[in-house]
């Protein structure tokens, strides 16, 4: 009678494995979602309305407001239900989806502290979590053991939504100038996750092209200065920066002006004194002066529609004037350069 014994499927090549994947990308979310700004507006006001009830009937009974308002406060607080969605959060986080995360290489982190919840062990505070990478390799494996066959629409969606939710974590630590190692990990595996994402059909997913230049940057070596130069918006055309360097000047006073595009110039002057970075500074310099002029012309147009009414810009040519001197001799070649 043999002995044999059929291997492990590698996790990701079952249908069953793409599904499990899909239930933790959902139950993170909906985690985070009970951290959204409506929700816990919503939450505050019930905790209130629930508190003034039981005050009013105190009062009702004989006691005095304050006697009243304090002993709601401490009922409420004391005795508050972990709701379904709380319970499954701290399941989530902690133990359920364990093996999925494991078995993947990812991890959660959590984003900030946004809430305080009470329970059988006390108070708490959580919030909002984030998937990082903390074994590139089995990332980046599992996306490649995917049965093309097997993806849908469900998946895809779930993929890239971790891809970013990687992507985000690594750029956060990179311009933090912390050498965590979940940012080695994507780093390093950032070409193995690029072809796994292709090999699902996101081949033309933004978190590729985005995860992409972080990897080619970080193998450029320039990775922390292209990040930065990223979150000041030198990496994107006037037009479609939202609120950035082309558009500041349209909801901002003197000091937050100068003090954003003294930010650009700290980016632009870091960029330069990377050696590596040398083509990276070329195209930060181009964009800090098309942003800086296409400001001007839109600050001139404004002024002359009467934007803002009497007083708007005041001051901003000169701040203007003073970026483009500074621009220019950031741009030219050291004295001291062979």
């Amino acid at each position: 009678m043999s002995e044999f014994t059929a291997p492990t499927p590698e996790f990701g090549s079952r249908p069953e494995d793409l599904a499990a994947f899909n239930e933790t990308v959902t139950a993170i979310k909906h985690h985070n979602d009970q951290f959204s700004l409506g929700k816990l507006m919503a939450g505050a006001m019930v905790d209130y309305i629930g508190e003034a009830q039981i005050a009013q009937e105190l009062m009702e009974a004989g006691a005095t407001k304050k006697e009243a308002e304090r002993t709601a406060a401490f009922v409420g607080n004391d005795k508050l239900p972990l709701s379904e969605e709380e319970q499954m959060a701290r399941s989530i986080v902690g133990i359920t989806n364990a093996p999925v995360l494991e078995a993947t290489g990812l991890t959660l982190s959590p984003l900030r502290k946004t809430s305080t919840m009470y329970g059988p062990q006390g108070k708490q505070s959580e919030g909002k979590v984030r998937l990082q990478v903390t074994d590139g390799g089995k990332f980046s494996t599992f996306l490649q053991a995917v049965n093309p066959e097997d993806v849908n629409e469900d998946f895809q969606r779930s993929a890239a939504s971790v891809a970013g939710s990687v992507i985000a974590e690594a750029k956060d630590a990179i311009s933090g100038d912390a050498d965590e190692q979940t940012v080695l990990e994507t780093l390093a595996y950032g070409r193995g996750i690029v072809t796994g994402l292709e090999h699902i059909g996101l081949g033309e997913s933004p978190v590729v092209s985005e995860l992409t230049s972080l990897y080619e940057h970080a193998q450029q070596g320039d990775v922390r200065e292209y990040v930065n130069a990223g979150n000041v918006g030198l990496l994107t055309e006037p037009k479609e920066q939202g609120f950035g360097p082309a558009s500041w000047q349209r909801d901002a006073s003197p000091e937050f002006l100068a003090e954003h595009w003294n930010k650009v110039l700290d980016v632009v002057k870091a960029a330069k004194a990377n050696p590596k970075a040398t083509e990276l500074f070329a195209q930060l310099v181009k964009s800090a002066q098309t942003s800086l002029d296409y400001a001007k012309a839109d600050l001139a147009k404004l002024k002359t529609g009467d934007y803002g009414g009497g007083g708007y810009g005041k001051g901003f040519e000169q701040i203007f004037e003073t970026v483009g001197l500074e621009l220019s001799m950031v741009a030219s070649p050291d004295e001291n350069a062979q």
